[in-house]
């Protein structure tokens, strides 16, 4: 007669075995269920719908966290860290379709006749990450990788709308230099009723925010989450265009937002 203990030894060995050989999908699962839910990603609940032991689970979400892929925050809830966040932005250059996204770009810019950008989320960073280039001699000289300011131009904005709005004014507290052009918003309240009116919107403008005598506009490429995935911006010399031109510009700016997002997320 078999020894009991033998075989539940046996199925020990073989669960942990089992729990081995599939740990890096495990891994793997962890982190999308950080991305795709942050607001159950405590150590709790990723236990509960993964079906992975406590033990297990804080094991490997220490080791992550050692290894800077997920960041634990003060409440409990586990977040994308900078290792994770670098190695997506790095991926985006190679996305299978970056040649249709490129000749949307180039669409809009001609149908503009301006500079088209698109930035992303970063952290707590918004930062350049494509742009398609008028003819014009004057340009915003940034390098792809490069942050934007937050509170005064109309893709930071955007950025900071998409934020619960005290999340929001502690950032717009912490920026030291607030003054960067003659329309630049330097008061908290001020800037609180700007975020509102882009929630309201849909859409934000630089009023020679950022520039003396440049404007701008964004508007922004949501995931089905509701999530903020990019912002899609023009600006331009007031010589050459006002703010109401670029409201009219708005409509269009819309639409191939949309498929961007078709393209960069389908």
């Amino acid at each position: 007669m078999a020894d009991p203990s033998a075989k539940t030894a046996e199925r020990h060995a073989v669960t942990e075995q089992k729990n081995t050989r599939n740990s890096p999908r495990r891994v793997l699962e962890i982190i999308e269920a950080i991305c795709l839910n942050p607001e159950a990603a405590t150590a709790t609940r990723l236990s509960q719908s993964l079906g992975i032991p406590a033990p297990t689970i804080y094991r490997w979400l220490d080791t992550l966290c050692e290894e800077r892929f997920i960041v634990a925050h003060t409440s409990g809830h586990y977040m994308p860290g900078e290792r994770f966040r670098n190695l997506v932005l790095n991926s985006l250059q190679y996305e299978p379709k970056v040649t249709e996204r490129r000749s949307l770009m180039r669409k809009l810019s001609e149908v503009l006749s301006e500079t088209v950008s698109l930035s992303i989320p970063h952290g707590t960073k918004l930062i350049y990450f494509d742009r398609l280039e008028s003819h014009w001699p004057f340009q915003v000289n940034l390098k792809v990788g490069a942050p934007l300011p937050l509170h005064c131009c109309a893709s930071g904005k955007l950025y900071l709308s998409s934020l619960e709005p005290d999340v929001a004014s502690g950032i717009f507290d912490r920026i030291a230099e607030k003054g960067s052009a003659r329309g630049t918003i330097t008061d908290q309240a001020t800037f609180g009723e700007e975020l509102a009116r882009i929630r309201k919107d849909g859409f934000a403008l630089d009023r020679e925010e950022w520039f003396d005598d440049m404007v701008g506009a964004a508007v922004p490429i949501y995931a089905d989450s509701g999530a903020l995935v990019a912002c899609l911006s023009t600006h331009a010399l007031t010589t050459r265009k006002t703010i109401g031109d670029l409201e009219k510009d708005i409509p269009v700016m819309i639409d191939i937002a949309g498929k961007l997002k078709a393209c960069m997320l389908g």
